[in-house]
């Protein structure tokens, strides 16, 4: 039975009495969204309440108030759960600093332990299991970002899955490892109708995709890494060099450990005459053991001894090191790679034969380089021959047009004429250095006849 409270009992204290009421009333009819503002206010009208019961001394008019605030009280520490959601009331509480003897801002004891559902006791491992997923995503995504932004900006397949990456991650981080995310989560989940003994679960197989989508991102890169890189091969078989240098570069940042990005890239920049820059992105390809590499390092090798004066080359010592790659590449090349067999030979007799032509040595030995020379432009054809298609390619059939000096050297002048025929039919010069060099061995007549379509193209196969 509740009892009335007299209208004309407690001086100055009906009015406090009256809020109290319809404070209690108003929230408990809105419990899923009470504010701090409402619960402030609730319990500053109990602590005016409490104020006047200690000021007035009547025992009567105390009697019949007591009565009356026990029912009001009642009402109060029902709604308990609903005042303590979310560290509500205790958020209230640090604000007001009450005495710990004003049990109405210490509610929690009042609140009984609503019975758990049986899936809830495993919810603990379902919420750690969703942190890690999150953490781990959050890793893949800061990976594949830094590849994504090497080169200072993004295109429209990297922003869209960028973006759809880190818009998931920060959902669905909110909703499993902040307060105000789950109340959000918990609110949406609602919404589809998922019981709130699921809603653990749910968010675990949300971030289980998550961690799927952002492995299979970073999973993807290598695929990145060969799309850009044959936008690269496309710009620079385009003559289009620092279009080109980017898109090799992106290349690199998806995929590190492919070494056909740094070879061309190095190849880029050895056409742009940034040699220290070539240099590096060959050694890259070195210290991985790949001969296309070992042969670019040559190439460049060449190019230093052709500028002695150079301060571009950094350690390349020319000519010396250009014989010791090219060697230890043919050592190591598969039978099966005719191509870059044909044009190791090919390069080493070109060293060979500027090795001849440029150091102070007998004449013996001399013509022991030269002689070597012509063996190794002989083998570079032999092994072209079968190879060679309807598709010319950069660096094809070169080997003619050394062995072609080589005979006006010897006075075959016989031979020479057919092998300078072979080298217009199928020289096809691969760098502007290949190019001057057939111009000096040969009359003008044969420079101007060559197809120096392939020049700035890959020079490494």
């Amino acid at each position: 039975m509740t009892t009335t409270f007299p209208p004309s009992s407690l001086n100055g204290a009906q009015v406090a009495f009256q809020a109290y009421a319809q404070e209690l009333a108003r929230i408990a009819k809105t419990p899923d969204t009470i504010t701090k503002q409402q619960i402030l206010r609730l319990l500053l009208v109990r602590d005016a309440i409490e104020s006047k019961l200690q000021a007035d001394e009547s025992i009567i008019r105390q009697a019949d108030a007591l009565a009356y605030l026990s029912d009001l009280d009642n009402k109060l520490q029902a709604l308990a759960p609903a005042l303590i959601e979310d560290n509500r009331l205790a958020d209230c509480r640090r604000s007001r600093q009450p005495d710990e003897a004003a049990w109405w801002w210490w509610l929690e004891p009042y609140s009984p332990e609503t019975k758990r559902h049986k899936l809830d006791q495993f919810d603990w491992l379902w919420n750690c299991l969703s942190a890690s997923c999150l953490v781990i995503s959050a890793s893949f995504l800061t990976i594949t970002a830094q590849a994504f932004s090497v080169v200072g900006g993004f295109d429209l397949i990297q922003t869209l899955s960028t973006l759809s990456q880190a818009t998931g991650l920060v959902v669905i981080t909110g909703g499993a490892l902040t307060q105000r995310g789950r109340r959000i989560v918990k609110n949406t989940l609602k919404k589809f109708n998922i019981p709130p003994y699921f809603h653990s679960e749910v968010t675990l197989i949300i971030s289980v995709l998550m961690l799927l989508l952002s492995y299979g991102v970073y999973n993807s890169l290598p695929q990145f890494s060969q799309y850009y890189y044959h936008k690269g091969l496309q710009a620079q078989h385009a003559g289009n060099l620092y279009i080109a240098v980017e898109y090799y570069k992106e290349a690199i940042a998806f995929n590190p450990e492919a070494t056909d990005p740094h070879n061309h890239l190095a190849e880029v920049y050895q056409n742009l005459e940034k040699f220290e820059e070539a240099q590096a992105e060959y050694q890259d390809g070195l210290l991985k053991g790949d001969l296309l590499a070992l042969n670019g390092m040559g190439i460049l090798s060449l190019a230093a001894a052709e500028n002695p004066d150079s301060e571009g080359f950094g350690e390349l010592s020319g000519l010396l090191d250009a014989e010791v790659l090219f060697r230890i590449g043919l050592n190591q090349v598969d039978d099966g790679n005719a191509r870059l067999k044909a044009t190791l030979h090919r390069n080493l007799g070109i060293t060979l034969m500027k090795r001849g032509d440029a150091e102070d040595i007998s004449v013996e030995a001399q013509k022991k380089l030269i002689k070597e020379a012509f063996q190794h432009f002989q083998m570079s054809i032999n092994l072209e021959k079968p190879v060679v298609s309807e598709t010319s390619y950069p660096g094809q059939g070169l080997a003619y047009c050394y062995i072609a000096a080589l005979d006006e050297r010897n006075g075959l002048a016989q031979n020479a004429t057919k092998n300078w025929q072979m080298c217009q039919q199928q020289a096809y010069p691969a760098s502007l250095e290949q190019y001057e060099d057939i111009l000096r061995l040969g009359s003008g007549a044969i420079g101007l006849q060559l197809n120096t379509k392939h020049i700035l193209e890959s020079n490494l196969k």
